[in-house]
């Protein structure tokens, strides 16, 4: 009886595998480096042993595995099973991921990207149990995002669905984004833009005990944006606010698109806290006229660090 599924967690820096019983049951989990000087195959191969060596540690044999999922950082083609483009492990652009794991590991495979995985988990097992309709929203290096419409997980013609990230908020702010807009949520909102313009405010001339957390400019991160925060320092509280500002209208734009109520949000830079939330849920409000009538629902995601293997691994049907 095939009776377990395997979940994969692939990251720029590390790689989760985990293997659930049919209850979802996590059974035992192992982490492995993400080398980014393999070719693809190489890649290939040495997902293939992790895999195995994941299943001889749980007593598992391969033929009781009724299927593998993978989430990636990545643009992913669901019905071809191939890693489109990925900005963290460029060697895997155009690589047709599913087919060379199945042929290596003869057991089904399904690739999805890892936002598209986080919602599904948090869906299901998390923070949105109970709602039909949810928006996922991750907030950290980047701004990513996973749409559940009507129960199921909607990923779009292209397989594009759900960057909210790129949403254009700003005709006047924000750094060079990626997908080669300056305006977009991202270049404005995300941690690492943050920070610049932190740095950037600093070098200015603004006083900020930002600096003193870093130690130099060039290792101002929202760590130290944080502790500063925390402490109400006004460099850090301009920078916060200012980030908090354009998830709010992100968040109109989103819930007046979609008529979806329900926000389900994660990622590193939520851990500002509930300060921070609360800043972006009233520039929500200030711009949202659906709030007037029906409120919205701001939920902290639940899965924690585990949240891409578990949704991955509920991609098996």
């Amino acid at each position: 009886m095939k009776k377990y599924v395997i979940g994969i967690d692939v990251g720029g820096t590390k790689i989760l595998y985990g293997v659930f019983d049919n209850r979802m049951n996590l059974l035992r989990v192992i982490q492995r480096a993400t080398d980014q000087e393999l070719t693809p195959d190489q890649m290939m191969r040495q997902m293939t042993s992790n895999v195995q060596e994941l299943l001889r540690g749980a007593d598992i044999r391969p033929e009781e595995v009724r299927g593998i999922g993978a989430a990636f950082p990545s643009h992913i083609d669901f019905n071809r099973g191939f890693v489109l483009e990925t900005c963290d492990i460029p060697q895997l652009n155009n690589v047709p991921v599913r087919d060379m794991l199945e042929n290596r590991l003869n057991i089904p495979v399904w690739l999805d990207n890892d936002s598209n995985v986080a919602a599904l988990a948090e869906h299901r097992l998390g923070a949105g149990r109970g709602h039909r309709d949810m928006i996922f929203v991750s907030i950290s290096t980047g701004i990513g995002g996973g749409l559940i419409l009507n129960g199921d997980l909607y990923r779009g013609i292209h397989g594009c669905a759900g960057e909210i990230g790129h949403m254009f908020v700003s005709d006047s702010l924000g750094y060079p984004c990626g997908c080669g807009v300056t305006g977009c949520v991202q270049s404005i909102s995300s941690g690492p833009h943050m920070a610049e313009y932190a740095m950037n405010r600093i070098k200015e001339g603004a006083e900020s005990s930002i600096l003193r957390y870093a130690g130099t400019l060039s290792k101002i991160d929202m760590v130290a944006v944080g502790r500063a925060f925390a402490e109400n320092d006004p460099l850090a509280v301009e920078v916060v606010e200012r980030g908090a500002e354009y998830l709010g209208r992100m968040f109109q734009s989103l819930y007046q698109i979609f008529d979806i109520n329900v926000f389900v949000y994660g990622g590193g830079v939520m851990k500002l806290g509930p300060r921070f939330v609360d800043m972006i849920i009233a520039s929500y409000r200030r711009y949202s006229q659906m709030e007037l009538k029906y409120p919205a629902h701001f939920l902290p995601a639940e899965l924690g660090d585990n949240t891409g293997m578990i949704g991955a691994a509920l991609l098996v049907p």
